[in-house]
């Protein structure tokens, strides 16, 4: 799918985890443990959840991990609740093999250039639900726009 620049407000309300990416490592390593974490407390606490894994990439290598839950958590829940709001962003649907997602992210940046706008964070990927066929893998991608 092409980039669109979309101009209306759009929020996400997370729960999840988040730490500071070490830069030596591959962003995977962060996500996959935080995910972890994440799918340790869901099962913990037993918690309604839409089932989408979501990432948040902010300002200083900070990452965050999470889910749309269907109620927040009760009690004894740690995990973080984020809000992320956009106004106007750029969004891609990628199909096919996350090694891949860079020819996605460029057509976000090229986009975002040819029409003057400025790409800054946060920047959101939603993960579809996953398969053995690499394929039909499907990342959505939310870039914040100036």
């Amino acid at each position: 799918m092409e980039a669109v620049i979309i101009n209306e407000s759009k929020t996400f309300i997370l729960y999840g985890f988040s730490k500071l990416h070490d830069q030596s490592k591959p962003y995977s390593a962060t996500i996959f443990e935080l995910l972890d974490r994440v799918w340790e407390e869901v099962r913990n606490n037993k918690l309604s959840l839409s089932g989408i894994n979501h990432v948040v990439y902010e300002d200083g290598h900070h990452m965050f991990a999470g889910i749309e839950l269907i109620s927040p958590p009760e009690g004894d829940s740690l995990l973080e609740k984020k809000i992320v709001h956009f106004q106007k962003y750029a969004y891609c649907k990628h199909i096919g093999p996350y090694n891949k997602l860079d020819e996605s992210y460029q057509k976000v940046r090229t986009l975002a250039e040819n029409s003057g706008g400025e790409i800054e964070l946060p920047l959101i990927e939603v993960y579809g639900h996953w398969t053995d066929d690499e394929s039909k893998l499907e990342t959505e991608i939310f870039h914040n726009l100036k």
